[in-house]
Formats: C-alpha cells, sequence, structure tokens
C-alpha cells in the first residue's frame, strides 16, 4: 500500500511524494510536477492517480512508474476529488459546485446541486454510494445509479472528511479537532466517537491490513495513527446477498440427467420466488447463531379481540403468539421452550424470527408464530437482482456446451498421456445483472475456467516446484485449450472487437519456503509495483534482476502465464477493451495440490 502526500513550499514549488504506507520513511517516488495541484487522489485498484491542477485540468498517471497517461478538461478549479472502484466515475468539487463525470470519456455525467460549501466527497468501495460531507455539518449519502440522496446524517461537527467502510455498512466522519464519529449506515441509532489524544484531524480512511483486520486510519498534526477496528457488526445485508446469488445461480443450471421438459418445469419464475425465499431463510438462519439463546424474552400485552399474546425480545422485534384466552394465566417466561427457530434479514441489518415453535410446560401445548410468507421480503422486491428466464436458461445450456469441449480436450490429453483422472478441470457460466457508467441495467456474462491436481500428481501433471512457464503444465496449458476451443467455437459470438471484458486471472500458493532464489527470465515482461488483490490491495514486483523468492511472485508467474497464453490463442480477444486483473491467494497449507490457476472472463453487457 502506498500514500501520497502533496506539499506546497511557495507559490510556485509543489511536489507529490509516494510513501510506503507500512513502513516509516520510505519514500517510494517523487513524482515530478509543472503545476500546482489542488486535490490528489488514487483510484481504488492502485492502477491510477490523479491530481487536480490550479489551472483546471485533471492529471492521470499510471502508479508502476508515474507517469502521466491522460488529462482532462474541468471547468473549475477542483478543491476534492475522488474516484470510484469500477473506475466509471471521478467527482469533483470546489465550494457548492459538485460534478460528477464519466471517467473513460471525460463527459460530464452529473451536476449535484449543494447547499452548502462542500468539505469532503469519497466513494464507497462497492461504488453504489457516492458521500458528501458539507461544511453545516450534513453527511449525504447518494445512489451511484441515480446520484439521488438515500441517506442523511446531520449534526457531523466540523464534518472535515469522511469514508465508508470496506463492506459498506459503516460511515467514518471527522466531527472534531480530536473527535471521529463512527455512523452505521443502516441502523442511525448505532454510532459512536472516537475520542483521540492528539488534535488537528483531518483525514480520515478505512484501510485492511495484511492479515485481513480493518484499521481506522487518521493523521494528527504529526503524526499518523492506526486504529485496529475488531468489534464491528458485518454488513449481513451484503455477505446475504452474496451468498443467495451464489446459491441462486447455482440452482438455476440445468443438472446432469435433466431434461429440457423437466428443467423448464423446475425453473420458471414462481418456482424461482419460492426458492429465494427458502434459501434467504436458511443463510439469515445459520448468520443469526441462534439470538433466542442471548435475548431476554418478556410477556408483552394480550389482545383481548384477536387473542393474540405479544412476546417480546431486547435483540429483535416482537412476534405474537395465537393463545386462548383461558390459557393466557399459565404463561411465564420460565415455562417456555423455543423450538425450530428460523430468521429473517431486515433493511436495518438486524435479525428477526420469521417461525419458531414455543413450547408451554405448564399448558404442554405448542403455540407457533409463522411469519415465513413475509410482507417485506427485501431480497425479493429488487428489480435489479433479476435476470430474465430465457437468459438463465441460455446460460445453462451453453455451460452443458462448455463442459463437452472440456471433456474432449481432457480425453485427448488422457491418451497422449499429458493428464490422468487425477485432474480436474471446471468450468461455469453464469448472469450477472449489473448497472453500467450511465446507470443503465446491464447483463453481464462471466465464463469461468480452473482445474484442481489431486495430491501427489501435481509434480507430473501441473507445474514442478519453482515452474512457472505455462507449457511446463498438464494442467495449466489443457485449460488454455479448452479455453481456445470455447472462444473458436460456440462462444465466438461474444469475443467482439471493442466490446469490454474483465478477466480475473487468479494463482494459488501453498506456504511451503522457496528456499534462495528462482531466476526469472522475462517470458512475461517485467512487473514492477504491479497491483494485485490478495487478501488486499498491494503492489508486487517480479523482474529478472529481483528474480522470485516468494510464494506469491511464484504465483503470479503462473497466472500471467496462463494469461499470455490465452491471449496468443484467443487473437481476437486482445481486439476487445480488456481489462486484466490479477489475483493472488496463499494457503497455510504445502502441497502441489494448493498451487491451482483459475481465470474468469466477464464480458460486460454481453446481451
Amino acid at each position: 500500500m502506498t500514500l501520497a502526500v502533496w506539499s506546497q513550499r511557495n507559490a510556485k514549488k509543489s511536489s507529490i511524494a509516494i510513501y510506503d504506507l507500512w513502513k516509516a520513511d520510505a519514500l517510494l517516488h517523487n513524482l515530478k510536477i509543472d503545476y500546482v495541484p489542488t486535490a490528489i487522489c488514487y483510484a481504488p485498484n492502485a492502477r491510477s492517480f490523479s491530481a487536480a491542477s490550479e489551472d483546471g485540468h485533471l492529471h492521470v498517471y499510471e502508479t508502476r512508474r508515474y507517469t502521466e497517461i491522460r488529462t482532462f478538461d474541468l471547468p473549475f478549479k477542483a478543491a476534492h476529488l475522488a474516484i470510484s472502484s469500477n473506475d466509471f466515475f471521478f467527482a469533483t468539487a470546489n465550494g457548492n459546485l459538485l460534478n460528477v463525470y464519466n471517467f473513460e470519456t471525460g463527459k460530464l455525467r452529473k451536476t449535484i446541486p449543494i447547499a452548502s460549501e462542500v468539505n469532503h466527497i469519497a466513494f464507497s468501495p462497492d461504488n453504489a454510494t457516492f458521500a458528501v460531507l458539507t461544511n453545516d455539518g450534513l453527511l449525504t449519502l447518494y445512489d451511484t445509479r441515480t446520484f439521488l440522496p438515500v441517506h442523511e446524517f446531520d449534526s457531523m461537527g466540523v464534518a472535515r472528511s469522511c469514508d465508508l467502510h470496506v463492506d459498506g455498512k459503516y460511515i467514518a466522519v471527522v466531527s472534531g479537532e480530536n473527535r471521529i464519529t463512527l455512523l452505521n449506515k443502516l441502523d442511525k441509532s448505532d454510532f459512536r466517537h472516537i475520542e483521540c489524544v492528539d488534535e488537528g484531524i483531518t483525514d480520515v480512511r478505512f484501510i485492511k491490513g495484511e492479515n485481513n483486520e480493518v484499521f481506522l486510519l487518521y493523521n494528527t498534526r504529526n503524526a499518523l495513527v492506526y486504529v485496529l477496528l475488531n468489534d464491528l457488526q458485518p454488513n449481513f445485508n451484503q455477505l446475504l446477498n452474496d451468498e443467495l446469488s451464489e446459491k441462486m445461480n447455482a440452482w438455476m443450471k440445468q443438472m446432469p440427467g435433466e431434461s429440457l421438459t423437466e428443467y423448464q418445469a423446475r425453473v420458471n419464475d414462481e418456482t424461482r420466488m419460492t426458492q429465494m425465499s427458502l434459501f434467504e431463510t436458511e443463510i439469515a438462519t445459520r448468520m443469526a447463531d441462534n439470538l433466542l439463546d442471548a435475548s431476554t424474552v418478556t410477556l408483552g400485552d394480550f389482545n383481548m379481540s384477536t387473542n393474540t399474546l405479544a412476546l417480546n425480545f431486547d435483540t429483535m422485534p416482537t412476534i405474537y403468539l395465537d393463545v386462548p384466552q383461558a390459557e393466557v394465566g399459565l404463561f411465564s417466561t420460565d415455562d417456555l421452550e423455543f423450538r425450530n427457530a428460523q430468521y429473517g434479514l431486515m433493511k436495518d441489518d438486524h435479525f428477526e424470527l420469521v417461525y419458531v415453535d414455543v413450547y408451554n410446560k405448564r399448558t404442554q401445548g405448542t403455540y407457533t408464530f409463522d411469519n415465513r410468507e413475509r410482507k417485506s421480503l427485501d431480497y425479493l422486491k429488487s428489480d435489479d437482482r433479476f435476470v430474465p428466464l430465457e437468459l438463465v436458461q441460455r446460460s445453462s445450456m451453453e455451460e452443458m456446451k462448455l463442459k463437452e469441449i472440456r471433456q474432449n480436450v481432457l480425453e485427448e490429453a488422457k491418451m497422449q498421456n499429458i493428464l490422468s483422472d487425477h485432474t480436474q478441470i471446471s468450468v461455469k457460466t453464469a448472469i450477472v445483472p449489473a448497472v453500467d457508467a450511465d446507470g443503465l441495467k446491464i447483463m453481464n456474462y462471466e465464463i469461468g475456467f480452473s482445474y484442481n491436481v489431486e495430491k501427489g500428481f501435481s509434480a507430473q501433471e501441473d507445474f514442478a516446484p519453482g515452474k512457472y512457464h505455462t507449457d511446463r503444465s498438464g494442467a495449466a496449458s489443457s485449460m488454455v485449450e479448452i479455453i481456445k476451443k470455447a472462444f473458436e467455437g460456440e462462444f465466438a459470438q461474444y469475443v467482439k472487437a471493442g466490446k469490454k471484458v474483465k478477466v480475473i486471472v487468479t494463482g494459488m500458493a501453498d506456504n511451503l519456503p522457496i528456499t534462495g532464489c528462482i531466476p526469472y527470465d522475462g517470458a512475461y515482461g517485467e512487473f514492477v509495483n504491479e497491483p494485485v488483490y490478495g487478501e488486499d490491495l498491494y503492489a508486487l514486483t517480479v523482474t529478472k534482476a529481483s528474480g522470485v523468492t516468494q510464494n506469491n511472485q511464484l504465483a503470479f508467474l503462473r497466472g500471467v502465464g496462463v494469461k499470455h497464453c490465452v491471449a496468443r490463442e484467443v487473437a481476437e480477444l486482445e481486439r476487445m477493451d480488456v481489462d486484466y486483473e490479477y489475483h493472488v491467494k496463499l494457503l497455510d497449507k504445502a502441497g502441489g495440490e494448493y498451487r491451482r490457476i483459475s481465470i474468469d472472463f466477464m464480458f460486460i453487457d454481453a446481451f
């Protein structure tokens, strides 16, 4: 991780210094500029760094060697600058003027009217929210699809700076000279103040540590301070949403041996709604972790006209039981047992009971609360979550074709003794609903490839220790062959010149230490400060001079090798607007079976 510091010596002398965020006084780069900056920021994906200048320009630099790659004209001098992590937008502000632009084209996307002077602007890590902090102490969150306000928080004090947590649930605001306020976006009653020892706080950031911890980073007059935040509740809504999407994608695929008629009877609009509701309850119940055990239960009022008794919980909303009036006097919380509890998740990220059997020892009766047909099913309301059924069926059929291609390649590899049954190559397809930079709903198409080699067979069928050339791995080269045949045949319709595709290449490594240095022959180029995603985003360097000394470098090179082979074998791919993203996963176990590669193609607005 790096930190950019802009300093102004006098009216004509400015400089921007790039430091290593985790090392004291470690200067990485001095950016040479011939203008006076007014605002600076990194793109969240770390691939670019931008600086607004006093003469009304935005200068954009790549972050390997900090070479300027493009310049935008701005209508006013920008005092504040922010870029979204999907590279859709950049926002500039000065006084009460605030514009949001398309980062790719530089065209104005939205002018947001602001009543007071803007102190800070920030995009959420998931790009769904845009925060504006003004000097009247107001924090406003906008939906980035419409750029209309969706949340407001007032009384933010000096309202100097803000940042959104990595999972989008919490917001940190510099609300005083030595105070930071933490807000829960989903529940306004959940907030707290962090009182700091030193004064002079002007900026605050959430950052991930090397072991996936979340820190609050802020500055004082003479120091940077890191505060470990280990007691914040996760964003259950987001976790549920992610798992629900994964489960539904799997459920909507045509099963092996399932005929088209059987598939169409099982998967339709009505059954999809029902299944989604069942999955939602299943996931929420597991997340709630039997919240009843931690709840204090009290008896509430009894409605004599409907014969319903209220049961109150200090951790959840009240539930209502149908109880005959003659039995009400026999109810005591000491006599109640709760069985078969099921939970739901509300918009404010709190859980509620949607089903429970309440057994009364005194009456020996069971009283059931059943609200599984919830009137407010948050995850079934949003139109953005749904994919046209014909596209789901199309994806399922094409996955079957992809599996046929895989099977043919594997059989050929086995005949040539390149692979055996100890290597499995997986393929998948999925329709992924999304929103583009203009706020329009689009359908992306994901096509994924990965492989796994059983324990004891990696040296023969995958990479031998220390090797990284793709042609040295039967598993990796066979996976590339499947990709080639797929994109030359059934899937050629998606590989269109000028269309966008995001390619995520993931290399996985075990924890067996590398002894000494593995020479790198430069076959895939030189990599200096290459942005790589691990537990978090970081910069990775591999050159002929440095060689390979760490497992993450070796895993990276193996993934890059697959990328190079795919680019060579599928020539039409390079005529597309391709965005390559590299991921490295380090596992805490030793063994060749943990050294794997996957490559996922996300075709943007494919239909």
